[in-house]
């Protein structure tokens, strides 16, 4: 949790000169979990900052919900859609637990450009990350194998929540089989399948919803992954993030 907006990443190395001007451009908002910013299709018109919980990025298709992305505490969201010509939003967000966010409109947001010019690059940074997930939703899909699939996304929790446990490594993410499955383009009874699976040949073991890699080795050879590509698998270069719970 962030206690003030210019400490967040967006603000990082650069001096202002009128913190309470700056200030003054963002609002506090509260919202309930599983609360919906904003939906596909919307006019964007708003860029959000989040000092508190944690927010999904999804789409939806005929009755079915793919989630593209997640972004935490420190991270902006919308801020393609302010900036670009055309303000349609691109995908739906929602929150995954109570949140709170910073909220600054879009003249507001120009003034702020203007004045401090790094932010711009800034938001380009996050844009490009968010195209590098989309990326690797791309890779998830292109396997058929649903055992692969849920290999690969454990690779890529590890790389982002894992910490060394007493008996491996401990995914410190408490995460749904349907959430995981939205993740991956799956249904929740073949994450269920896949994951006894690699319970029953000792990868993994699961206890209160959590997850530890108890064969790291043998999980990465599931899912092709031979080399050390940790860093391709980071969702985020710099927030705090790593202790959510779903």
């Amino acid at each position: 949790m962030f206690d003030s907006v210019l400490k967040t990443s967006l603000f990082a190395g650069i001096e202002i000169a009128d913190t309470e001007s700056v200030l003054s451009m963002f609002s506090e908002r509260h919202y309930s979990k599983n609360q919906t910013l904003f939906w596909q299709g919307d006019l964007g018109m708003q860029m959000y900052v989040i000092k508190s919980g944690s927010l999904k990025i999804f789409r939806q298709s005929e009755g079915k919900e793919l989630i593209l992305g997640h972004q935490f505490p420190g991270e902006t969201i919308g801020e393609l859609e302010v900036v670009h010509a055309k303000n349609e939003r691109l995908a739906s967000v929602a929150t995954l637990e109570k949140s709170i966010l910073w909220v600054i409109r879009k003249p507001e947001l120009d003034k702020l450009i203007d004045l401090y010019p790094k932010i711009l690059r800034k938001l380009f940074y996050v844009v490009s990350e968010r195209l590098d997930q989309a990326d690797r939703k791309l890779q998830y899909i292109a396997f058929l194998d649903s055992r692969i699939r849920v290999a690969n996304l454990l690779l890529d929790l590890y790389t982002n929540f894992g910490v060394v446990a007493e008996y491996g490594i401990l995914i410190n993410w408490k995460v749904t089989h349907q959430h995981l499955a939205q993740m991956i383009g799956v249904t929740r009874e073949s994450v269920t399948i896949s994951l006894r699976e690699l319970q029953a040949k000792q990868l993994i073991s699961i206890s209160n919803k959590y997850i530890t890699i108890t064969n790291l080795a043998q999980l990465k050879h599931l899912a092709n992954d031979e080399e050390d590509s940790n860093c391709e698998r980071e969702w985020h270069s710099s927030s705090l993030y790593k202790y959510t719970n779903l």
